[in-house]
């Protein structure tokens, strides 16, 4: 699912709503939890559901901002929520198949030196994890291994929910051993992380888990590092609890199976904490765009799963495939037309078309056809760029476009190329990139390089 097109002004800063502005939780009255919050982790939760972290690309992360739509619950585990550190038996087999294939591969690469020298080192991290992965096939007690939750993310839309099991957290605090307010806030942060990551997210793929947790753990750690510089009345507590955080998460490295990807997030705050506000609001943007199963998404994941590698060049190797991950180009084509029409089905197939309803203006014409233009006042304008009519004129587009409720069609002959341009068409791709950018708020980098358009997600 993408978002943009429903983001509201709370979303960058703009308008905040009285109904938005009380922290808010239930109790599951199924399996209601056996520890009560008292006042003074009550006191704490809402604290960090007040504080507004402000990041790039005009977006911020606040809990109860989010909370208009999800909702957070406060249950008891009872053993209903476990995860498994390896996938089942099918899956465990797809994934050595497809390691020793990515291994076969970069080795006839390395022989022939068509790879960089860095491959070496990479290749024997996948040698181990291939081992590991074998192990875990041939282990059954251990490949079921399970985790309880402490928390988990319902993705249901705007009718979605946040879980703490709080009896589970009193547990682990306990075995940190911290308070159990900090690991409550840390847990608190990290599912909500999920919710923000998809609801600002654009384009309808699932997130890779290995991608997905280490950030949600990385956004957990520069929130509570972010309040604890603050001057709100929790910013002491909040820097306690972001000492115990990221030695928790540091604590995931050791493990095997799944959670260690998680510790890649301690990683991420203590090597790249200077790059938190573009980072985060990059994989947001992004994450539901990547493609799992690409080459550098499945070079990044063998890197961290199922064991964490041991060497700082092999974290920095899969920071670079993360970035390379965020760099993703979704239109490039050679002529203006053809540009336009296949951002158009890009935006159409990541539900992000009714953005444009704002702009979409009914024009007084003699043509058959009703025509619309979308324009905004000292911002762009493109005339008799839509009809109602699939009737084709030159270069018309035969898709059709839904935007809120009503069916348009492309009049891709206003946006001809330079040297073909007339006084009945004076228009260019230039007012185009304009509606882009504006509409979409800066989220795209759109470019000309030699003979074709390229627009893609990147951080600048």
């Amino acid at each position: 699912m993408g978002v943009l097109s429903n983001l509201t002004e709370e979303y960058f800063g703009n308008k905040v709503r009285k109904e938005d502005v009380s922290f808010r939780y239930d109790i599951d009255n199924d399996n209601p939890p056996e520890h009560t919050l008292t006042q003074d982790e009550e006191a704490f939760l809402q604290g960090l559901a007040k504080y507004k972290l402000f990041l790039d690309k005009s977006l911020f992360f606040q809990i109860e901002d989010l909370q208009r739509h999800t909702k957070l619950v406060l249950s008891r585990n009872e053993g209903r929520y476990m995860y498994p550190e390896f996938p089942d038996k099918a899956k465990l087999e797809r994934e050595i198949a497809e390691l020793e294939k990515m291994i076969l591969d970069v080795s006839d690469k390395l022989k022939r030196k068509e790879l960089p020298e860095e491959y070496f080192g990479i290749l024997n991290v996948w040698k181990r994890q291939y081992k590991k992965l074998k192990e875990a096939l041939d282990n059954p007690v251990d490949s079921t291994s399970s985790t309880p939750h402490l928390g988990l993310y319902h993705n249901n839309g705007r009718d979605s929910k946040v879980i703490l099991f709080l009896d589970s957290i009193e547990e682990a605090a306990k075995r940190i051993p911290c308070e159990t307010k900090f690991l409550m806030g840390q847990v608190l942060l990290h599912e909500y992380f999920h919710s923000f990551y998809f609801h600002v997210g654009t384009g309808m793929r699932k997130p890779m888990k290995c991608m997905e947790e280490p950030m949600a753990e990385y956004g957990s750690l520069v929130a509570l590092d972010s309040v604890a510089s603050s001057e709100a009345s929790i910013a002491t507590k909040a820097g306690e609890a972001l000492r115990h955080t990221l030695g928790f998460v540091k604590d995931k490295q050791k493990c095997t199976g799944l959670t260690a990807a998680y510790g890649f997030g301690a990683y991420l705050f203590e090597k790249h904490k200077d790059d938190a506000f573009g980072l985060i609001a990059q994989y947001a943007i992004m994450s539901c765009l990547i493609d799992n199963r690409c080459k550098e998404a499945l070079e990044y994941k063998y890197l961290l799963y199922p064991e964490y590698p041991s060497y700082l060049w092999a974290e920095d190797a899969a920071y670079k495939k993360l970035s390379e991950l965020l760099r993703v180009v979704v239109v490039r084509e050679s002529t203006e037309t053809r540009f336009a029409l296949a951002v158009f089905r890009f935006l159409r197939d990541n539900d992000l078309l009714d953005s444009l309803a704002p702009y979409v203006h009914a024009q007084e014409t003699k043509n058959p056809r009703k025509l619309f233009s979308l324009s905004q006042d000292g911002c762009f304008c493109l005339t008799s760029i839509l009809c109602d009519d699939s009737t084709p004129p030159p270069l018309i587009a035969f898709d059709s476009f839904v935007i809120e409720g009503h069916t348009y069609h492309l009049r891709l002959s206003r946006l001809m190329n330079s040297k073909f341009k007339t006084s009945r068409y004076p228009q260019s791709i230039d007012e185009f990139i304009k509606m882009i950018k504006h509409v979409y708020r800066e989220q795209f980098d759109i470019r000309k390089t030699g003979d074709e358009y390229i627009m893609s997600y990147e951080n600048k």
